[in-house]
């Protein structure tokens, strides 16, 4: 092979690889955030410099149900998230993740819950900060 096509081999392959770093940089971000908002019952936004108070809201999917293990230790809940997966380009990008999340009441009975439930994210990037445009969870 000639030293310029292993030259743009190697160029592809590193860029490539920085391509895959972003985006697991912005799933890390977004996981982070939908964990912060759910262990704060959408509440405490220590994310406030990348996303607005409603959205964060909305990321906590344990809110809208009758009953809540807040303040309610007999009340069992499930809670299974999965890492996002993003892709992005130059000007910001998307990440999708899919959670499950069950509550039991206090006889052990499920009371409700949503199952493989995609959620889209979009994000911009501004100067070096990721910030969250848009939720879309699906109906």
């Amino acid at each position: 092979m000639k030293k310029g096509k292993k030259m743009i081999l190697l160029c592809l392959a590193v860029l490539f690889l920085l391509y895959i770093c972003e985006s697991v940089y912005i799933g890390a971000k977004v996981f982070a955030m939908v964990k912060g908002s759910y262990a704060t019952y959408g509440g405490d936004n220590t994310y406030a410099d990348m996303v607005s108070d409603e959205i964060y809201r909305k990321m906590c999917y344990r809110n809208g149900y009758l009953i809540s293990s807040q303040g309610n230790p007999s009340v069992k809940e499930i809670n299974r998230l999965l890492f996002p997966l993003a892709c992005h380009w130059i000007t910001g990008g998307k990440a999708t993740y899919w959670y499950t999340y069950e509550i039991y009441d206090d006889s052990n009975e499920l009371v409700g819950g949503s199952w493989n439930i995609p959620v889209t994210i979009t994000v911009e990037f501004s100067g070096s900060r990721l910030i969250v445009t848009d939720y879309y969870e699906a109906p």
